[in-house]
């Protein structure tokens, strides 16, 4: 009896103490906080995001059907592999509602659960202190989201949502162990890096959990020796086993995955260390580099001196921050033909480390005056970011005019200029925008991505040897690197342009050597497209280039 009335007294106490939570991490306020994370989107039909043109165009070529003419030069083949939960996403809004519906939806999907599983794991580890939750969200507009990674947005905002579940429900163990069971697989299939993430998280809070139960200064081999005799081990280990055995489902999928999918065609890791220091500054990199560069300066700074303040370090609550940016040092960058696999982790990393330091002893003047510098900062950041938005769709619209005077089911050779930081700060976003000439022209382009055992795209029309999928369309200004790096004229001159009905030039200019093949047929700015003349055409109206 008196164990019931304890275990009682205990739940009362875990319910009071959730209900207090600080207002912006009640159910009504993480809402409405994500909604206006989201609110950017209302101004776009397709997402400036660098990568979405590019998981748009690969839905179309999945769902198109017999009679399209995207099946002349392409064919979707499923495998069972650790990256397609934007694809599944896709094709389940796509089916009811169109592609351009499903592009949309799925990054307004992945934004919100992105920004969601922060808060809600701030909310149920950090409910009382978590006032740097404005800080921990600069982080949802940052490099993986803003390039576009879809399948790792999706699989992260799944770990954090599903994590923060766990954690509500560990005084029900049975339904703990059947959520995380069934979210691990899901969220690896979305992603691999994004869904091992869940694994990691559950781990760390469970091994901080013990080590703030531990005696001041365990650390030392003197206390060691203390600790042996006084602490029950036993009851440890058991504590941990029961919190980490449902993890084996990560194990699990990972050894199917091994087993069940194509061997990739680049098996090859490589760490690139100077990206990984590029990226403390580049992370939060976006409109501005005043504002970003001040945006960063300020978050780190919260990070590592926020202690000074009076925030509070405990275990349970930084491990899993701390775990996360060890995993970012750690792993390679590029893995399998993925790139940009370790930078990912850093804003994730900076997430963490910023919603769950506890600043619950603060006093309350200083804790308010933390969070509201917070709150100034997001609300201009998301100001800033709304406004771009309605500035890169005013450009996407203007660019994809090209398609008008494109014949359905032709075959597209686009180069774009690839922007560079020493040119620019802020990017154009236009890297894969020539993709959505599959989507509104059924047309063939050399943007896809379609590395074996990675992507399910397979190239049937291959005009040359390297200009048949991504990277072939990228070009760069004389100004990066010296001129060293691939320039438009070079691209041209050996591009198989007797094999296409078109050249698309995105912001390249036009090219310094005239080829008697290329008609011009359309120009916006930087921006031209020419149809390929047929050889002893006659009679071409407009100018030659």
């Amino acid at each position: 009896m008196q164990v019931r009335e304890k275990t009682f007294a205990m739940s009362l106490r875990a319910l009071w103490e959730r209900a207090v939570a600080l207002p912006w991490l009640s159910l009504p306020g993480i809402t409405i906080i994500v909604v206006l994370v989201c609110l950017p989107f209302a101004l776009v039909e397709v997402p400036p995001l660098i990568d979405v043109p590019g998981h748009m165009g690969a839905a179309a070529i999945e769902a198109a059907r017999p009679g399209n003419p995207l099946l002349k030069y392409f064919s979707w083949k499923w495998v069972f592999t650790l990256n397609i939960g934007g694809d599944v996403l896709a094709k389940l809004i796509g089916a009811q509602f169109g592609i351009l519906a499903a592009g949309w939806w799925s990054t307004v999907l992945a934004t919100g659960l992105f920004a969601g599983g922060c808060l809600a794991t701030i909310r149920v580890l950090n409910p009382k202190g978590g006032h740097g939750a404005p800080w921990a969200l600069m982080f949802v507009f940052s490099f993986p989201l803003l390039t576009g990674f879809l399948n790792y947005i999706l699989a992260t905002g799944l770990s954090l949502m599903a994590f923060a579940a766990a954690v509500w429900l560990e005084d029900k163990p049975k339904q703990r162990a059947a959520l995380l069971i069934a979210a691990q697989p899901v969220a690896m299939l979305c992603h691999a890096i994004g869904g091992l993430l869940l694994g990691l998280l559950v781990g760390a809070n469970a091994v901080g959990r013990e080590l703030d139960r531990l005696p001041a200064g365990w650390w030392h081999p003197s206390e060691w020796r203390r600790l042996r005799d006084e602490q029950d081990w036993r009851a440890i280990a058991k504590r941990l086993f029961i919190l980490c055995w449902p993890l084996v489902a990560t194990v699990v999928t990972i050894i199917l995955w091994k087993y069940l999918s194509p061997e990739p065609a680049r098996s090859m890791n490589r760490w690139r260390w100077d990206q990984k220091a590029w990226y403390f500054i580049l992370t939060l990199r976006d409109q501005s580099l005043l504002l970003d560069g001040a945006t960063t300066i300020a978050c780190f700074a919260l990070i590592l001196f926020g202690w000074l303040l009076g925030a509070r370090w405990k275990w349970q609550l930084g491990l899993p921050g701390l775990l996360v940016f060890l995993l970012f040092m750690a792993i390679p960058s590029d893995i399998n033909g993925s790139a940009f696999v370790d930078v990912r982790l850093l804003p994730v990393a900076c997430m963490l480390a910023l919603g769950l330091q506890d600043w619950s002893r603060v006093p309350l003047e200083r804790a308010r005056m933390i969070a509201l510098a917070g709150v100034l900062l997001l609300g201009t950041r998301l100001v800033v970011t709304a406004a771009s938005f309605a500035d890169y769709a005013d450009d996407y619209r203007k660019q994809l005019s090209a398609l008008h005077h494109v014949e359905p089911g032709s075959r597209v050779l686009a180069f774009v200029e690839h922007s560079c930081l020493s040119e620019s700060w802020r990017n154009t976003r236009r890297d894969h925008l020539a993709s959505l000439a599959s989507l509104y022209r059924q047309a063939w382009v050399n943007d896809n991505w379609a590395v074996p055992g990675l992507h399910m795209v397979i190239p049937r029309f291959r005009p040359g040897r390297n200009f048949t999928a991504d990277p072939s369309e990228f070009v760069w200004s004389p100004a990066c690197q010296g001129g060293r790096m691939r320039s438009v004229d070079t691209a041209l001159k050996y591009a198989p342009i007797e094999r296409v009905d078109y050249v698309w030039l995105i912001d390249t200019g036009m090219p310094r050597r005239p080829d008697s093949r290329l008609q011009l047929v359309w120009q916006e700015g930087r921006s031209l497209l020419f149809a390929v003349r047929p050889l002893g055409f006659p009679n071409w109206r407009t100018k030659d280039l």
